[in-house]
């Protein structure tokens, strides 16, 4: 029987039937015959052989597996120990190549998505061409190519129609305002230019209304372009005028407006509101130092006064400049509540919902709840974000459990181009009621559990507010990254938080409201002029 099943092996090594000469010889009667022996010498070498083909056909892991069965039969001999070395320093070589070919990949897909795609594309090209995986990134960069040029061609055709807000909508949709793309950069230079021109022209005319909505357009797009942001100064000043104006104190307005004249020389109409508010001062003061100054000293009286004669005062600045009216139309678009002169100042609780307007910067829509719904603004249950969009669309929840953010709809909505009715939301999301209604879920900070909602590819009923804060216990504004609100000309983060119901401020400058020192413990008050250091904002609460 023993005889019988070593003519069986060494048939089968003739034969090249290697494994199966390798299951018969592992008995250990044949190990120990002296035939037997020689036959596991010639069925190790065959195996380094093979082992050795296998090598040079680069299939590693059949011949490691020649490798193992050769030393388990013959034990470590040179030929077994040769062909180990080999195949480890062919696997090396594999790794660093896989290595290479993946930082390839992934140098290629950031150059892709940052708008270099040529550059994307000339990696690729000396990729392997068998790789499947740089196929996938082509054909990624092939589309962004054509979806590139299509968002390009759009915004020169709306520029050669001189339609600027329309370039600026398609920007902001398309998301390429950061995008690196030459042809996009030359075109957000010409758009910066004629904004920078058309927001000059609006205020020399007059049309402050026109210049702060064109302003907070161009904003995302221009990044801290000094122009933009004097010009956006200048905007601010003549907002805080109109309201020293409308609350009777016409002496405060005048320096504001003198500040906006240097910036806007050729504003003819700054001369004549500038004339007017002087000579509205004088008068006050004239009032103030007859027979009724002693009943206009007392508050009540001063804020009757005052609230008899805004109306008045605003009237007869309109009826003696043309232009003038431009001033008080800011207050409208902004949907500020001026405060008379008796307005009392109590810290009421914070409101759940409210907007912040932060001045060179923009307006955020702030929502304290746990629980916030997403839909049309239209839709039979108001939603907190009511969005201009189809009334046929969907209304999402999207709930804050603990760390974690859950969007949910009963009908299915888009997440990452995936239809779901429920799913956890991570940094970078995005969220599509459908193809012109969608927005961007982000995490700016992990450290703290507030997020963002970026709107892209939709609005609010109120088109100055871009972005949605979900609010948790702080809100963060500085420079740089890990920042809920970017402001490049911060020298420091100021972190805004709740306790007790009221909004406190962590900061190493003093809180001025209304240019009056307040405590740290002290709440921020809604309707108010707020400055820290070298930003500037007010609370306003959302009217029903």
């Amino acid at each position: 029987m023993l005889i019988l099943r070593l003519k069986q092996a060494e048939t089968a090594v003739a034969d090249g039937r290697l494994d199966e000469a390798f299951e018969i010889v592992r008995s250990e009667q044949i190990r120990q015959h002296r035939r037997g022996q020689k036959l596991i010498g010639r069925l190790a070498r065959a195996f380094a052989d093979r082992g050795r083909e296998n090598l040079d056909a680069e299939r590693i892991q059949l011949a490691l597996n020649d490798c193992n069965k050769a030393e388990k039969l013959a034990g470590n001999i040179d030929e077994v120990a040769k062909l180990r070395s080999a195949i480890c320093s062919q696997m090396e070589q594999k790794r660093l190549r896989d290595q290479h070919r993946s930082l390839n990949l992934a140098q290629a897909k950031r150059n892709i998505q940052n708008g270099w795609i040529s550059a994307g594309q000339q990696i690729l090209d000396e990729a392997d061409k068998s790789d499947s995986q740089a196929g996938i990134v082509v054909q990624q960069a092939n589309l962004a190519r054509l979806q590139l040029n299509e968002v390009v061609s759009k915004i020169e055709q709306a520029l050669q129609k001189d339609d600027l807000e329309n370039a600026l909508d398609i920007i902001q949709q398309a998301g390429i305002s950061d995008n690196k793309n030459e042809k996009v950069l030359d075109l957000i230079f010409e758009i910066k230019n004629s904004a920078i021109e058309k927001i000059r022209t609006n205020l020399d005319n007059g049309r402050i209304d026109l210049a702060r909505s064109l302003f907070e357009k161009v904003l995302p797009v221009a990044h801290g372009t000094s122009e933009i942001s004097e010009l956006g100064f200048a905007i601010e000043e003549c907002q805080k005028a109109a309201e020293f104006l409308v609350s009777g104190q016409p002496r405060e307005a005048v320096s504001l407006l003198r500040k906006v004249k240097v910036i806007c020389p050729s504003a003819k109409w700054l001369d004549s509101v500038t004339e007017q508010s002087k000579k509205a001062a004088e008068l006050l003061d004239e009032l103030a130092a007859g027979p009724l100054g002693l009943e206009m000293s007392s508050n009540v009286m001063m804020g009757n006064y005052l609230n008899r004669s805004n109306e008045q005062f605003r009237k007869k600045i309109s009826a003696e400049s043309p232009t003038a009216p431009g001033i008080p139309n800011i207050s409208k678009n902004k949907k500020v509540e001026w405060a008379s002169a008796n307005a009392n100042n109590e810290r009421a609780g914070l409101s759940s919902e409210f907007v912040m307007q932060i001045d060179g910067i923009g307006s955020f829509l702030v929502l304290r709840e746990n629980r916030v719904t997403i839909g049309p603004v239209s839709s039979s249950a108001r939603p907190a974000v009511g969005l201009m969009a189809n009334p046929n669309l969907p209304v999402a929840t999207i709930e804050r459990v603990e760390d974690d953010y859950f969007i949910r709809s009963s009908s299915p909505i888009n997440v990452n181009c995936t239809a779901v009715t429920d799913k956890l939301l991570v940094d970078g999301d995005k969220i599509a009621f459908s193809p012109r209604c969608s927005m961007r879920f982000l995490v700016p900070n992990p450290a703290s559990t507030t997020a963002i909602l970026l709107l892209s590819g939709t609005r609010l009923g109120r088109a100055d507010i871009r972005e949605v804060i979900l609010m948790d216990r702080d809100i963060l504004i500085g420079p740089g990254k890990g920042n809920h609100i970017p402001a490049e000309f911060l020298n420091e983060t100021i972190t805004m938080y709740t306790h007790n119901g009221r909004l406190l401020s962590k900061a190493k400058k003093t809180v001025l409201v209304d240019d009056t020192p307040i405590s740290d413990s002290q709440g921020i008050p809604i309707n108010k002029q707020i400055r820290i250091g070298q930003i500037s904002f007010v609370l306003t609460k959302i009217k029903d």
